[in-house]
């Protein structure tokens, strides 16, 4: 006798390979092999993501830590709680319209550039590799506020210089010949907990057994992810980018892998939270620098890895 799934609604900010953790265990029956019977829903453009959480149309969200820390800086205390690490390296490159042979950061001064515009962490983290390579941003053009459909619609048709993109997008713009990837921005900033699974507090404390199935089944997603081919994911995972071509999907996925982009187990660390948070106060997204202990729930993911209650 089968037992009846139990529906779990979990949404992501936007569509891309950066994500890819998610779609395996979404694509790859991790989480159903958990009971859970998972509704991925892409946030609409012009929502932000995080209001699919509060509103209670999603019980759980891919988000960043930038989001509940913002909440704390505005005295919410409701803020939402992380429970899994999904990223633990930035995943955006900058592509140039120009060859690439011999390029330094510095040709980006005096160039137009469109950064991710519908959302502030990735220029935020695009800002701080820019600085750390002394540029000087007085003197690089941004072009600002645009979807990423409009950005990739610019950028192809000339307006631009440089596009900053996650893949599939910004490698299928180097399969077009449209462009060349100048630099990654995962080995630029090192280990950071870019993306994680938020809960609200209230579902936290009144659904512990179902998100410990979730996070046991993202585990063994994470672990199955890190031991595969590129072109053995790119066929789990194709159903969630129709009309992607499969060599797009393959070439994505093992640069990510090569980046070591994906984090190989659930558990944040708090090293890699310090390192988040202080890359958006630096850059002023976020204004306190909020503990750890307050935002983040590490149980779920030593239960799930079957550890202690040590997390460093």
């Amino acid at each position: 006798m089968h037992l009846a799934k139990q529906r779990l609604r979990l949404a992501e900010t936007f569509r891309n390979l950066f994500y890819t953790p998610i779609y395996v265990a979404v694509g790859g029956g991790f989480l159903y092999r958990e009971g859970l019977d998972v509704l991925l829903e892409t946030a609409p453009a012009g929502r932000p993501a995080i209001d699919l959480l509060k509103s209670g149309a999603a019980d759980i969200l891919q988000t960043g830590i930038s989001r509940s820390l913002m909440d704390l800086d505005d005295g919410n205390e409701d803020a939402p709680l992380h429970i899994a690490e999904i990223n633990s390296r930035d995943g955006f490159f900058l592509v140039s319209r120009r060859p690439v042979e011999g390029w330094r950061w510095t040709d980006i001064e005096g160039a137009r550039l469109i950064p991710v515009g519908f959302t502030p962490v990735p220029w935020t983290s695009l800002r701080a590799a820019l600085l750390a390579r002394g540029v000087d941003l007085s003197k690089v053009t941004l072009i600002q506020g645009l979807s990423a459909e409009d950005a990739l619609d610019r950028f192809r048709a000339g307006d631009a210089d440089y596009i900053h993109m996650p893949n599939p997008q910004a490698q299928q713009l180097v399969e077009d010949g449209a462009g060349q990837v100048a630099a990654a921005l995962g080995p630029e900033l090192g280990h950071i907990c870019y993306s994680s699974f938020a809960v609200t507090p209230r579902y936290l404390e009144g659904n512990a057994e179902t998100l410990q199935r979730f996070t046991r089944g993202f585990y063994r997603a994470q672990q199955w992810l890190a031991a595969s081919e590129p072109a053995t994911v790119a066929e789990t995972v194709a159903g969630f980018f129709p009309g992607v071509a499969h060599t797009v999907l393959e070439r994505s996925i093992e640069r990510y892998a090569a980046q070591e982009t994906w984090a190989l187990d659930p558990l944040i660390r708090e090293d890699a939270f310090v390192a988040m948070r202080d890359v958006l106060v630096e850059g002023g997204v976020v204004r306190g620098r909020h503990t750890y202990e307050r935002l983040v729930r590490p149980e779920l993911a030593l239960e799930a890895m079957g550890r202690g209650a040590a997390h460093d």
